[in-house]
Parts: C-alpha cells; sequence; structure tokens
C-alpha cells in the first residue's frame, strides 16, 4: 500500500527551535498522583507504570501515552510485586523493569527486590526474567545500550552500593563488571549515548554530588568526566535523544528541590553542559521522562504542593514555526519488511537520511539512491527517517517487521 504525504519541510534557514513547555493530557482520573514511575517508550508508544505515594504505598498500576491523539489508556496491572523507587528501560521490542521497594501490608515494612521482568507491546504480556544475583536495590542507575542492560548502585539494606551488573538480553544472563570508580550512593542520573553508559550525581550520607563518569562497556573501563557546572544534584529523570543525554528536575545540595525544574543538555563530544529552558514551576523529586519522535515528555515526581500526575511536553528537535514549504513525497510499503520506496520531487534526489530508533540514537545513515534506502540490516521495531534534502529536512515514522 502507498501512503501519499504532503510535507511541511524545514528550511535551514528559518529553522526556530521551540522555546516553550507545553500542557499535555494528564494521567487519567482514576490514577493516583505519584513519584518514582517507570516510564518508557517502544514503537512510538509511551508506557508508565508503578511509582508510589504516601498514604496509598507502592503502586502496580499500567498506563499507555499516544502523542498523536494525547490520550491515556489504562492496562492490566503490572503482574509483579507492587513496587516504588524502581526504574526501567526499552529496546524497540519490549520494556524492562526491576529492582525497588515493596511493602509488606501487614507490617508496612519496606524491602528491596532483585527482581527483573520484560513487556512485550503486541501480546499485552509481562515475562519474569532471570533475577540479578546482586544485593536487592532501590534508586540504581539502569541503563540500555547495545542489546544489554547495566545496573548498578543504589541504596540497600546493608547501605549504598557501587557494584556494576550487565544483564544480556538475549541469553537472560547476568555478569558482574568492573564497579563504579566514584563514592558508592544512590539515585544518580545516568543515560546511554551510542555505545557508552553515562552515570553520575545523586546521594550517600550527607553528601550530594555534581562528578560525572563514562562507562565503557568495550573494555570494560570508567573514565571520570568533567564536573557538573552547577551544584550537586539528586533524584531527577533522565534521557538521551539523537547523540546527547539529558537531565531534567529533581533537588539540589540541600535535598530540597531545585528552585525551578532546571533541565540541561549533556554533549559527549567536547564533555560540556548546556543549560535549557526549565519545566515551569519547581524542581520535583523523583519525577518521570519519556522521548516520542523528537518529544520529551515530563510527568509525575513530588512537587512542593504534593505528588503530581501531570504531562508536559518539549520540542528537542526544530519547530514547525518556520516558513512553510509543501513539497509532494511518496513512501512505501509501511510497515516494511526491508527497503523503503521514494516518489518525490527534485529536492529529495539523493537525500541524506539518518536512521534512528525509538530512543533517538543514531543507529545508521544512507542516502537515496534509485528511489530507494534498504532497512533490512535493522531489528524488528519503529524509526524515525531524518531525511536532508535541498535545504529541506524531513521526519518520518517506519515500522521493520
Amino acid at each position: 500500500m502507498k501512503i501519499s504525504l504532503t510535507l511541511l519541510t524545514l528550511s535551514f534557514s528559518f529553522v526556530i527551535f521551540s522555546q516553550d513547555w507545553e500542557e499535555k493530557a494528564s494521567l487519567p482520573a482514576a490514577a493516583i498522583e505519584r513519584h518514582h514511575p517507570i516510564t518508557f517508550t517502544i514503537g512510538g508508544v509511551a508506557y508508565l507504570v508503578t511509582g508510589a505515594k504516601p498514604g496509598a504505598g507502592v503502586l502496580k498500576d499500567f498506563y499507555s501515552y499516544d502523542m498523536d491523539t494525547d490520550t491515556w489508556s489504562t492496562l492490566p496491572d503490572f503482574p509483579g510485586q507492587a513496587r516504588g523507587f524502581s526504574y526501567g528501560v526499552s529496546t524497540n521490542e519490549k520494556g524492562y523493569l526491576g529492582f525497588g521497594l515493596y511493602e509488606n501490608e501487614d507490617t508496612f515494612e519496606y524491602f528491596s527486590l532483585n527482581d527483573f521482568w520484560s513487556y512485550e507491546p503486541i501480546s499485552g504480556e509481562w515475562t519474569e526474567l532471570t533475577p540479578c544475583p546482586c544485593i536487592s536495590r532501590w534508586h540504581p542507575a539502569m541503563v540500555q545500550v547495545n542489546n544489554k542492560i547495566y545496573v548498578g548502585l543504589g541504596g540497600s539494606e546493608f547501605g549504598d552500593l557501587k557494584d556494576w551488573w550487565e544483564y544480556d538480553i538475549e541469553t537472560d544472563t547476568w555478569t558482574e563488571k568492573e564497579e563504579f570508580p566514584g563514592t558508592e550512593r544512590h539515585h544518580p542520573y545516568y543515560f546511554g549515548i551510542g555505545d557508552d553508559v553515562y552515570v553520575g550525581f545523586g546521594h550517600h550520607n550527607s553528601f550530594i554530588f555534581n562528578d560525572f563518569y563514562r562507562y565503557n562497556p568495550a573494555t570494560d573501563s570508567w573514565t571520570e568526566l568533567g564536573t557538573f557546572p552547577e551544584q550537586g544534584r539528586v533524584a531527577g529523570t533522565q534521557f538521551s535523544y539523537d547523540g546527547k543525554g539529558y537531565i531534567l528536575s529533581g533537588q539540589g545540595e540541600t535535598h530540597t528541590n531545585l528552585p525551578t525544574g532546571e533541565f540541561w543538555e549533556y554533549d559527549p563530544s567536547d564533555d560540556s553542559w548546556t543549560e535549557l529552558l526549565a519545566h515551569p514551576g519547581a524542581g520535583r523529586w523523583a519525577p518521570g521522562s519519556f522521548v516520542i519522535d523528537g518529544f520529551a515528555f515530563f510527568t509525575c515526581g513530588e512537587a512542593n504542593a504534593g505528588e503530581q500526575k501531570d504531562l508536559i511536553s518539549f520540542a528537542l528537535t526544530p519547530s514547525a514555526n518556520i516558513e512553510e514549504i509543501t513539497s509532494e513525497l511518496e513512501i512505501y510499503p509501511n510497515p516494511t519488511h526491508g527497503k523503503i520506496y521514494f516518489k518525490s520531487d527534485e529536492k529529495w534526489n539523493n537525500a541524506t537520511v539518518e536512521i534512528l530508533d525509538a530512543t533517538g540514537k543514531l543507529v545508521d545513515q544512507t542516502t537515496i539512491l534509485n528511489q530507494t534506502i534498504n532497512l533490512e540490516k535493522l531489528q524488528k521495531g519503529v524509526y524515525l527517517l531524518r531525511i536532508k534534502g535541498n535545504n529541506t529536512v524531513r521526519v518520518e515514522r517506519v515500522t521493520v517487521h
């Protein structure tokens, strides 16, 4: 089936970047406000599950968010132990979560977890995986790169930790790796860029840090980077997109919410930080975030007025507030088993196509030759094609089966 698209292209001389946060649909009315939601994106759809709220305890409810319709859907509850202070990641095909704290309903005591789960959106099924052979923990770092998931640091009944573990998605096995070189800590910030993992900041005893480190999985080694240019921080949210890392909101060195919802971009090419537009209001403790098609979304967390369940977004890519130029372009088939065909006017001849996965990571780059590109070597999933023609750019979503 051919899909004919009338495209709004982006003229480089007129590009304007969005400088506003936009309010979106809050979680459903029946959903409880919370901190520590687990958030991840699969195939252009965002998911939010579990979390905690004083008085309501730990949670196991589950929701999905559709950006195109700005609507939430209520899904069946997570089948594992209700939890808070836990984290999750995703690939193009599945979501993963684990660790955190659960509450004993009889004694109201909290206990830590080391279990691990995957979620497959097509079937809607959760699968319990091999638990980590490490110490159970809460507030760890958790990052997915190159079909591996890395987990480490965090708090435990034995105190803060600095061990580092690799989970192999293909074999469902865990391997202990070189430990984190800084002070043990919980509630750090973290993200993956390219083949590397970045971890830093966080909390240990009375100290809140601003140090920052890179982990290289290929050499199983850590490198200390430059310190963050502002005060230390803890308990915010983070993500990566298009070769850069982002940290958002949280608490400062006094362990109180930052006065503004600070938003920073990290560039690994020169180990530098750039401050972006803060989200509205003060900072929040333990919010969640996710990325869909170049838009960052921020939700939940504990604000000065208590837990929240709102949703706001920020455009990480150029906005459409520019000169409008229409260009007819046909892309087919979509979904595809490998090849994508283009039928277009001359401005798209020999256009460069950057291929990004659902998290915004650049996975390949090619050129339109004979009105064709080949995606056969990609894994199944949803991808963004960033098509760069003659002074024009267009981003389109395609599904590879």
